[in-house]
């Protein structure tokens, strides 16, 4: 993946001086939020805490599970307490192998709010026209 080579560079601090700027912070990266693909499909929460938690405190990981066959999709999303533990979880396991799979560990995105977080301040219903506006 080329993209994730050179994100990995840009998320190490290896730019052109010597940092990233915090303008590439993207995505959910300011929330400490990664996004793994390529996770093999019976990879388990401890296993996952295990290995990410090497590069600071693990706040949350997000494992979407198959109805049918009642196991993962093979994608989660990991959410670090800080923010910098994520961009050296990227730099450290971006292409690197986790049970016999190659991983790519991409910033997440921004956890989408609940409607009720949305909701007009003077509490009253909104219409669809309105929210366009």
């Amino acid at each position: 993946d080329e993209d994730g080579g050179a994100w990995a560079e840009a998320a190490a601090g290896e730019g052109g001086d010597g940092t990233a700027p915090e303008s590439e912070m993207v995505g959910g990266l300011d929330e400490g939020r990664l996004f793994v693909r390529n996770l093999p499909y019976l990879a388990t929460e401890p296993e996952l805490r295990a290995l990410f938690g090497a590069y600071g405190r693990v706040d949350e990981i997000v494992l979407p599970m198959d109805s049918e066959t009642r196991r993962g999709k093979g994608y989660g999303h990991i959410t670090f307490s800080i923010c910098e533990d994520a961009v050296r979880a990227i730099a450290a396991l971006d292409g690197t192998i986790f049970q016999g799979r190659l991983l790519h560990v991409l910033p997440g995105k921004p956890r989408a709010r609940r409607p009720e977080e949305e909701k007009p301040a003077g509490g009253g219903s909104s219409s669809f026209k309105r929210k366009r506006e």
